[in-house]
């Protein structure tokens, strides 16, 4: 939906819009914001359709959630379905992992509700990476995948993830579901992340995409600073189609600027015999990106350059990959709530902030096997933000991530 504009008169994030593909506009009053777009890009009742009804990872959620047939999902659904996990969980640690068995001994681990874990003790990296093989509550020929990550600046034991093919499946599920918004059947998807590894990143996305239909090219991450594999990716996009990416914030412009550099030098269309038409502008149609801290300045470049849509995503490999996505209305991620219970705290003092203030991000898996996780600390920051998000969605909204160099306590964002 290029060319769109909505300003969600509830907060005070804004949206995208292409100015290159707009022509003359008008305001289109919903319940809860104003969409302003190009006569020639959209209609009023596609955009309704498009904002309000697509709701790929509620739908997604009911389905996993609720057996009796409930038309939609509610906030109150949710979180019954989150206590009876995170009490599952709790029971699964404490029976089955040496870690969890001895840090939770004189804790009460029946919660009768789900402010009740602010009494249970964090989990924080320095233990993930000393005693990470203590938290496996599965036997080790039940592991299929472990993700080994080094410490940033530090020469200590480096901290590895274990996961079962069952929880493999979970991130492959969130794929399938989140990806819904970005592409269709019709897309050809770059991925621009770790693919070579079965398990990885990148082939978990690959077949998350293939159960949507949809075409991809599992490239791999791009060292951008030598300009053959620039050469190279500009020949993947243009002569394969592609119309979809997914991958790291810088590598994902310098692509942008190559192309915008590259086409600017090209006739309309370049043809040979027996080769396939290349168009002067790659039809990218939507980004996904991940990995690293992504500036709105960013974002506006990519639209600037493609007349693209660009979607973020919030994951890291303790919580499976899959964190948080946006919507179609682009304002803050809605958090995968079916598979990880989320916290913002205090740092100084591990309470929970009040809605809307900033604070550490802390995350508990619900239905992991083989290596749970419970009151995860990952020194990320962020907040949620006040009230529902103009697509409907009953998912709590996680704002932008700050980069890593903020100090604990300057939580003022700056737009």
């Amino acid at each position: 939906m290029p060319g769109t504009w909505i300003w969600n008169g509830l907060d005070d994030a804004g949206f995208m819009w292409s100015p290159k593909t707009a022509s003359s506009f008008r305001f289109v009053h919903t319940t809860s914001f104003i969409v302003i777009h190009s006569d020639k890009k959209i209609s009023n009742s596609a955009n309704r359709e498009c904002i309000m009804a697509k709701l790929p990872l509620d739908k997604w959620i009911l389905k996993r959630i609720d057996k009796s047939g409930s038309s939609s999902l509610t906030r109150d659904m949710l979180e019954e379905y989150q206590l009876k996990k995170l009490n599952e969980t709790l029971a699964h640690v404490a029976q089955n992992s040496r870690f969890y068995r001895e840090k939770l001994k004189d804790f009460n681990c029946n919660l009768k509700s789900l402010d009740e874990i602010r009494e249970l003790p964090f989990t924080t990296m320095e233990e993930l990476t000393l005693r990470g093989k203590e938290m496996l509550c599965v036997p080790g020929g039940d592991i299929s995948r472990i993700v080994t990550l080094n410490t940033s600046g530090s020469t200590g034991p480096p901290k590895r993830i274990y996961f079962t093919e069952e929880d493999q499946e979970l991130t492959v599920d969130y794929f399938h579901h989140g990806m819904q918004n970005l592409v269709d059947p019709s897309d050809n998807a770059l991925i621009l992340l770790p693919c070579s590894a079965p398990g990885g990143v990148g082939d978990l996305l690959k077949r998350g995409l293939e159960r949507l239909g949809c075409r991809s090219v599992p490239y791999g991450f791009p060292h951008v600073s030598d300009e053959s594999v620039l050469e190279e990716l500009f020949k993947i996009i243009t002569e394969q189609g592609v119309t979809s990416m997914v991958g790291s914030p810088h590598e994902v412009l310098s692509i942008a600027e190559f192309t915008a550099e590259k086409t600017s030098k090209m006739p309309e269309t370049l043809s040979s015999p027996g080769q396939p038409l290349i168009t002067r502008t790659p039809q990218i149609r939507t980004v996904l990106l991940s990995t690293d801290y992504i500036p709105d300045d960013l974002c506006r470049r990519l639209e600037e350059i493609w007349g693209c849509r660009v979607f973020e995503h919030y994951g890291m490999t303790e919580m499976g990959l899959g964190g948080a996505v946006s919507c179609e209305v682009l304002i803050g991620y809605h958090p995968r709530e079916n598979d990880l219970y989320f916290e913002i705290i205090d740092p100084a003092t591990g309470q929970p902030v009040p809605e809307g203030e900033y604070g550490e991000i802390v995350f508990t898996t619900l239905t992991r096997k083989g290596m749970p996780l419970v009151r995860y600390r990952t020194g990320d920051r962020s907040r949620w933000i006040p009230g529902p998000c103009p697509c409907g969605s009953v998912l709590k909204r996680l704002d932008k991530v700050l980069p890593r160099n903020v100090k604990k306590g300057s939580y003022n964002r700056s737009r």
